[in-house]
């Protein structure tokens, strides 16, 4: 036999013990297949846990950067693209041009965003484009939105569309949202969608419908919701800013951290910005998320201290580390920003 043969035979008979053992123990290769898998995707989390957290940074920047009564403009031709891409054959490309128009705020998105909404071109789309126009804030989409809020078959579009509602939160929404809380001839789902937007919103003129709820209704969930709408209105009440910091990390009445900081920028301050901060420089950590957030609001307002800075760069942290190099470096994060596409 000659001395390549040997070399195929060799290299056959390698390739082919750890078959003969794959099918002689089916088990336990699908375990170990499993395991590989598992670890692989450790190693790979491991490998993008930088990329992805200033992903998120930024994002988070970007949101609160439009915050204020002057988001960016943008650029002409940018937004005569955008609008035509809602109109586009291909679903991807509708939803990110909905995404960027209602984060750019731009006002003549309005039109646009209603006619796709009210097309009836599917679930995800039109659940979208109505989460869209509710991030635009503009009182002028209520009717489209509560014409979609009741939608006979899309659930998806009614839960999305008093979402927008709840954010939007004008007179004519919250009297909507407040018939909708009560009435009995919907579902269950519709009533605690309408109940959480009445939260949301957070007017005094939602109490006595909700405070109706809260004591009378014979569902427990939807007692429970009214409760914690309840709350959200409590807390905007008398000393506002203080209120909303003593409840943030406090989700014991279902009031989420995002709600509270959405709720601060309109009444920022000195107060709120120096809170803040200490929460960043607490030995204690709050979870991952609000402290993206609040680095976030902190960075969109100019108001992260130094000592901040300094402290979160000492910490054992990565995240912490991460925050306060993004946060260190503006110059380098508006670049980001610009880049990001987003």
């Amino acid at each position: 036999m000659s001395g390549p043969v040997r070399m195929i035979m060799s290299f056959a008979r390698r390739v082919s013990r750890p078959l003969n053992w794959t099918q002689r123990h089916p088990a336990k290769t699908v375990t170990a297949l499993f395991l590989s898998w598992v670890a692989a995707l450790v190693v790979y989390a491991k490998f993008t846990e930088h990329d992805r957290f200033n992903a998120g940074f930024e994002a988070a920047v970007w949101e609160w950067s439009q915050v204020g009564e002057n988001p960016r403009p943008l650029e002409p031709q940018e937004r005569e693209k955008l609008v035509e891409s809602l109109f586009s054959r291909e679903a991807p490309d509708r939803w990110r041009a909905a995404g960027k128009l209602a984060s750019w705020r731009e006002p003549a998105a309005l039109w646009p965003l209603i006619a796709t909404m009210q097309d009836g071109a599917g679930t995800g789309r039109t659940c979208l484009i109505s989460q869209a126009l509710g991030k635009l804030a503009d009182p002028a989409a209520v009717s489209a939105l509560i014409e979609a809020a009741q939608h006979r078959s899309n659930v998806d579009l009614r839960v999305c569309a008093t979402h927008s509602l709840g954010r939007i939160g004008d007179d004519g929404a919250i009297s909507f949202l407040e018939r909708r809380s009560v009435d009995r001839s919907v579902s269950e789902g519709d009533r605690t969608v309408a109940i959480s937007a009445l939260g949301e919103i957070g007017s005094v003129r939602a109490m006595p419908v909700l405070q109706e709820i809260a004591s009378s209704e014979t569902r427990a969930a939807l007692r429970s919701f009214a409760a914690s709408a309840i709350r959200q209105i409590e807390l905007l009440q008398g000393d506002a800013a203080s209120n909303l910091l003593g409840a943030l990390g406090d989700n014991g009445d279902w009031i989420q951290d995002d709600w509270i900081l959405a709720q601060l920028p309109r009444r920022w301050n000195g107060h709120i910005a120096a809170h803040l901060n200490e929460i960043l420089r607490a030995p204690t950590e709050t979870r991952c998320t609000p402290r993206v957030q609040i680095m976030a609001l902190l960075s969109a307002k100019q108001a992260v201290e130094q000592t901040t800075i300094e402290s979160l760069a000492l910490s054992a942290g990565r995240q912490n580390r991460w925050l306060a190099s993004l946060a260190s470096d503006p110059k380098s994060a508006d670049v980001r920003l610009a880049q990001s596409n987003l």
